[in-house]
C-alpha cells in the first residue's frame, strides 16, 4: 500500500455563524478511498455551548444517511482548529483518524447543545486517493 495523497479540496461548510442543528450539502467522491476533514472554529457563545460534528454516508437505494462510526471530531466548547482523517487501514485515533473507506455521497453534520447556542465555523476537505 502506498502512501496516501492528497487530491481535490472541497468547502463542506463555509465559514458562517450558525445556531441550528444543519447539514452539509450531499458531497460527490467521485474517485478518493478516503478525506481529511478540517474544522474551524473562530468564535462561540451562548450558556454553556457546545458542537457536535459528525459525518454521515448516504444509503444509495434508500436515501438514508448514516453515521459512519467513529467519523466525528470531539465536541466542542469554543475556538479551535482540528482535522479528521478517514481512510482505509489508517491507524485509528479517537476523534482524529478513522479506519474507513469514504462512500461515493456523504455529508457533515453540526448538532448544538447549551443556551442560546452559537458557533462559526467552517469545515473543508481534501480527499485522500
Amino acid at each position: 500500500q502506498g502512501a496516501m495523497r492528497l487530491n481535490k479540496s472541497v468547502s463542506v461548510f463555509a465559514s458562517s455563524a450558525r445556531t441550528a442543528t444543519e447539514s452539509s450539502g450531499d458531497q460527490t467522491n467521485d474517485n478518493a478511498r478516503g478525506v481529511r476533514l478540517f474544522l474551524n472554529i473562530s468564535a462561540s457563545s451562548g450558556t454553556s455551548p457546545t458542537l457536535d460534528v459528525i459525518v454521515q454516508t448516504k444509503d444509495p437505494v434508500s436515501g438514508n444517511y448514516v453515521a459512519l462510526t467513529g467519523a466525528a471530531f470531539a465536541q466542542q466548547t469554543g475556538t479551535a482548529t482540528l482535522d479528521l482523517a478517514v481512510y482505509p487501514g489508517i491507524g485509528e485515533t479517537a476523534n482524529r483518524a478513522v479506519s474507513d473507506v469514504l462512500s461515493s455521497v456523504w455529508r457533515v453534520v453540526a448538532t448544538y447543545g447549551g443556551s442560546s447556542p452559537s458557533f462559526t465555523f467552517s469545515v473543508g476537505a481534501e480527499y485522500i486517493t
